[in-house]
Formats: structure tokens, C-alpha cells, sequence
């Protein structure tokens, strides 16, 4: 029975998974379309050049508007909870070619372990410094740990809306509403390292809070 049990559950895993991205996909194309996107202070060299972005949890929905799909190298660290299945596959369909599972608690130490090597071959990541539980707007030590240890720089982008719906999550996280404008303002890149690691995570935090 244990061998019956195990391939149905990942199957049915797979059906929700698929299901859920196909969902996921649909909302993103209709705003893709709908919603105007401007890039503030974009570095020059973004296209050739390896970051660390980051965003506070809140405006993840919109981020996924104005960035994907992805014209470059991306890895990323993403929650490994079965419900996240969705997630993960839209996540490939964008563009993002190395999947990472962890998250803080829920084995994130090795999932930054695997992550490292791939930022140092040439890869881009996305993280959001106050997620997955929060507190909102704290700047945890994770992405701080991650460009000290990769020699990345960290692009901190600033992502604001002209109308959107707020939800009642741990984060007020925003859905940007057809016809609004997303704007992404971007700090210049930040290099992490012993002696700037505090002041790094202070010019973060006042960059995202605007």
C-alpha cells in the first residue's frame, strides 16, 4: 500500500500543481496586458550583469508583472510546501531555470547552500527580505548572507502601484487593479560585506519603504 500511496499523492500534487499555474499564468497574462509598467533607475548593465533583487513581500504580485518572463539567467529560493506546486511550475514557465526549495524554517540553511554556486556561474535571483512570515518591512539577515557569500550585488527595487486592492495577509500584500500603473524604482547596487553589512541592510530597507 505504501508504494501505491506515495506515486498517487505526487500525482494528485502534479494534477493541482498544474491546474493552480495554469490559474496563476491566466491572471498574469490578463495584467501583463492590462497594466502600464515603468522601470525608474534601472542600472545600464542589468541585462548583462548578475544581481540580487529584492522587494518586500507585499508587492510580489505586481513584481511578477513588470520582470517576467525573464530574459536571463534567474535562480531562485522558493517555499517547499506541497500547496506552493502551483508556484514553483509557473515560476519555470517564466523563465527561472534553477528551482531552489526552502525557506526560513522549512530547510532554508541548505537551500542558501545550493543557491550560492549558482549565483557565483552567472545566475540573477529574486528574494524578498521580510518573507515568508514576516515581520513586514524587516530586513532579514538572508539576503544579506547571500551576496556576502556569492559577491553579488544587491538591486533593491522599490515596487509601487497607482490602484490596487490590498488583501488581508501578515504582509497587505497588493493586487494591482487592470489600468493601473506599476512602477519599479531601483537603488543603485549595494555590496555586502563584514564591514558594510548593517549599512547595507539600513540603505534597504529605506530604499522598499520609499
Amino acid at each position: 500500500m505504501q508504494g501505491f500511496h506515495l506515486p498517487l499523492k505526487k500525482l494528485l500534487v502534479l494534477v493541482y500543481g498544474t491546474v493552480a499555474a495554469a490559474l496563476i499564468a491566466g491572471l498574469w497574462l490578463l495584467l501583463k496586458c492590462t497594466v502600464r509598467v515603468s522601470h525608474v533607475g534601472r542600472p545600464a548593465d542589468y541585462a548583462q550583469r548578475s544581481f540580487i533583487e529584492c522587494s518586500w513581500h507585499a508587492g510580489l504580485l505586481p513584481y511578477f508583472v513588470g520582470a517576467m518572463p525573464y530574459t536571463k539567467p534567474y535562480a531562485w529560493m522558493n517555499h517547499p510546501a506541497w500547496y506552493m506546486k502551483g508556484v514553483h511550475l509557473f515560476l519555470g514557465w517564466m523563465g527561472v531555470g534553477y528551482l531552489v526549495l526552502g525557506s526560513s524554517g522549512n530547510g532554508g540553511r541548505a537551500a542558501l547552500n545550493q543557491l550560492v554556486p549558482m549565483l557565483q556561474q552567472g545566475a540573477s535571483t529574486f528574494i524578498n527580505p521580510d518573507g515568508p512570515y514576516g515581520p513586514a518591512h524587516g530586513v532579514k539577515n538572508g539576503v544579506l548572507e547571500l551576496a556576502q557569500r556569492s559577491g553579488l550585488p544587491v538591486l533593491a527595487i522599490r515596487v509601487t502601484c497607482s490602484r490596487a486592492l490590498r488583501l488581508p495577509t501578515w504582509d497587505r500584500k497588493f493586487f494591482p487593479l487592470p489600468g493601473s500603473r506599476v512602477i519599479f524604482e531601483y537603488s543603485a547596487p549595494m555590496v555586502v560585506s563584514a564591514a558594510s553589512l548593517e549599512h547595507v541592510r539600513a540603505e534597504i530597507a529605506l530604499h522598499l519603504n520609499g
